[in-house]
């Protein structure tokens, strides 16, 4: 088994402890979210568990891969490298695929992402996390339902839909024709779609470029190794060396 380069070896621990760092940030970051999820809804969706399940095997199999990859450079061995290239190369993968998917949805026209993302049912037979989600998303930019307005609602119209006393009687506000004991309901004239068509372009964007930053980072590792595990199995050829048991009877001479 032939020597490592230094150099080459120094650049794989630091790569290497670096993409690990980042590994435990991530878990870090999936902890916390975790976390902040559980401490405002009670229940769980599917979607939900298996995006958490998810990003927290993503971030154990960096970690894993990682300390996997330096056993093998300090110990020398190749079968820790090999496992740690197979490891990050299927991580890199789909790294690959979420960046793909991200710069593809990225550019989702209107009408798309109209039939995409619209409701099945009206909105006050969603869930309940949907709905308080989709309320306090309608107090902050002042506008109601997803596409059609407060028909959207179904029978139940929310107070974040109804315009406050301020803006009653504004080109903000339209009336809904239903009179109460308070007088007619005012709710706002805008939409919430193009607001959330919007937040879904941008963040389709910053997630294809943090995964193609990513996949850069983790293709770094996979690749020093395979170097490292070429430059092992290289042999070091020794020129043979034959030895004789008896003198050769070379002839001398006499310096003058």
């Amino acid at each position: 088994m032939a020597a490592v380069s230094t150099c080459l070896k120094k650049t794989f621990i630091v790569v290497n402890v670096i993409t690990g760092l980042l590994g435990t940030i991530w878990l870090a970051l999936t902890l916390f979210q975790h976390g902040k999820h559980h401490g405002v809804y009670e229940s769980y969706e599917l979607g939900t568990i298996v995006g958490f399940s998810t990003t927290y095997a993503v971030g154990v199999g960096i970690v894993v891969m990682c300390a996997v990859g330096l056993y093998g450079i300090l110990k020398k061995k190749q079968w820790p490298l090999i496992v740690f290239s197979v490891g990050m190369f299927l991580v890199s993968l789909l790294f690959l695929v979420a960046a793909v998917s991200s710069a593809i949805a990225s550019n989702m026209t209107e009408e798309h992402a109209k039939v995409v993302f619209k409701p099945e049912m009206p909105l006050d037979q969603e869930s309940d996390i949907m709905q308080s989600q989709f309320e306090a998303f309608q107090y902050m930019y002042q506008c109601c339902g997803f596409l059609n307005g407060a028909s959207d609602w179904g029978d139940k119209i929310p107070h974040s839909c109804q315009c406050p006393q301020l803006l009653e009687n504004t080109t903000v506000c339209i009336n809904l024709n239903v009179k109460t004991i308070s007088g007619e309901i005012q709710v706002y004239r805008q939409p919430c779609f193009p607001y959330l068509f919007h937040i879904w372009i941008m963040g389709f964007k910053v997630l294809a470029a943090f995964a193609f930053i990513c996949l850069l980072c983790l293709v770094v590792g996979p690749i020093l190794s395979t170097v490292i595990l070429c430059q092992m199995r290289r042999r070091t050829i020794t020129p043979p060396v034959t030895f004789t048991a008896h003198s050769s009877g070379a002839k001398y001479t006499e310096l003058e």
